[in-house]
């Protein structure tokens, strides 16, 4: 494919397959945003400010597309260590809501550098990797992995261990992407199998090893129980009412704005930690095997354009973010179904909040500017 000097002739090559999920998912938001807040007054303002992000998040995205994604590799530094920066400086300069400093509070807005951190670090790991070298487990799994669990660490501390446990699943993809071998995976993931027991008897609140234990033990509850009965009015309260809005969606739900979970206030924090349970709740199985297969559409197109490019920084690039968006979205899932402790994560693209939209919306976009463009590559493994 000859090079093309004007920006806007790139466009003509971009995958705009990927960009209409994106947009698709954003109309998903808006629409169950509107349902679950429309009986709250204290909410109501979210639909309009969603709305606004995901404008300005497609209108920026779009402008990413014009110059080249190379320069994306020439700022990781800056990408990677601003996003670190930004976390390490939250206990001074952040707000404080509902017991934890995520927030920079802005005139009219709101900045969670977490969510821009995963894109950080993403970028930060294609540029680490994009050399190909021999693998050991040094600079295929611990290099890179020190690299990803610095801004880890300093979310975990917020406390977010929704959003720390993302890390995880974007390091393994791209290490696998890079080349590093399977038996050294497994034996950095076995490390951090036990650094995670640790951090349980140790630096873990109390609040979050109670969802885990309250998750460990619904397995075998009965429900007559009277102990069971006082969980579920306390530590189980949220979980309990979203599997209820889950599975009483049936085939076809209640109807948009309808759910009674949603519509009387039984599910808490619904525009955000469980909007997948308002879409099961209204939509029934139907609805939310619909979402589901637009992030799949999403996520092996992002895969699609790895598979096709053979320079490496693109190709890890479209891995680390599709198993940003991938992951999180099943966990969300998961953590509203019950099949996982409550991690308070959210749906990429569908839960409510403007950071989260935006820094889907840029990685997203870098993708799409990878899609367009073909480098020539002489490394070997260019060729494999």
């Amino acid at each position: 494919m000859k090079a093309t000097r004007s920006p806007f002739a790139a466009l003509r090559n971009v995958d705009w397959w990927l960009w209409l999920c994106a947009a698709s998912l954003c109309l998903c938001s808006l629409v169950f945003l509107k349902s679950s807040t429309q009986d709250d007054p204290r909410f109501q303002a979210q639909f309009g400010k969603q709305a606004l992000f995901a404008v300005t998040g497609l209108g920026i995205g779009v402008f990413c597309m014009l110059p080249h994604y190379r320069h994306a590799l020439r700022l990781w530094w800056f990408a990677y260590g601003g996003t670190t920066l930004a976390l390490l400086l939250l206990p001074v300069f952040g707000s404080i809501k509902n017991g934890s400093r995520r927030w920079y509070d802005l005139p009219g807005i709101s900045i969670q550098p977490s969510e821009f951190a995963k894109l950080g670090v993403v970028i930060g790991l294609a540029a680490l990797l994009r050399f190909p070298r021999r693998p050991t487990i040094g600079n295929a799994v611990l290099a890179p992995g020190l690299m990803a669990a610095l801004p880890a660490a300093l979310v975990l501390v917020q406390p977010d261990l929704g959003s720390t446990l993302v890390f995880v699943p974007i390091t393994i993809a791209m290490c696998y992407a890079a080349g590093a071998k399977g038996r050294h995976i497994a034996a950095v993931c076995g490390i951090g199998l036990v650094a995670f027991c640790v951090a349980y008897f140790t630096v873990m609140h109390g609040y979050q090893k109670d969802r885990i234990d309250v998750w460990a033990q619904h397995w075998a509850w009965d429900p007559a129980a009277p102990q069971v009965r006082t969980m579920l009015r306390g530590q189980a309260y949220q979980p309990w009412q979203a599997l209820i809005a889950m599975g009483s969606g049936g085939m076809l739900g209640f109807g948009v704005g309808q759910g009674p979970q949603n519509r009387y206030d039984f599910l808490p924090y619904r525009s955000e930690d469980y909007i997948f349970a308002v879409v099961a709740e209204e939509t029934g199985f139907v609805g939310s095997v619909g979402v589901l297969l637009l992030y799949a559409a999403l996520v092996f197109g992002l895969l699609r354009v790895a598979a096709r490019t053979r320079e490496r920084f693109g190709k890890l690039l479209c891995v680390g973010v599709a198993a940003w968006i991938g992951c999180q979205s099943l966990m969300h899932a998961a953590v509203c179904a019950w099949l996982v402790p409550s991690t308070g994560v959210p749906m990429p693209l569908v839960s409510y909040g403007g950071s989260s939209v935006l820094a889907t919306l840029l990685g997203i976009a870098l993708c799409c500017n990878v899609s367009a463009r073909r480098e020539p590559v002489l490394a070997g493994d260019g060729f494999r």
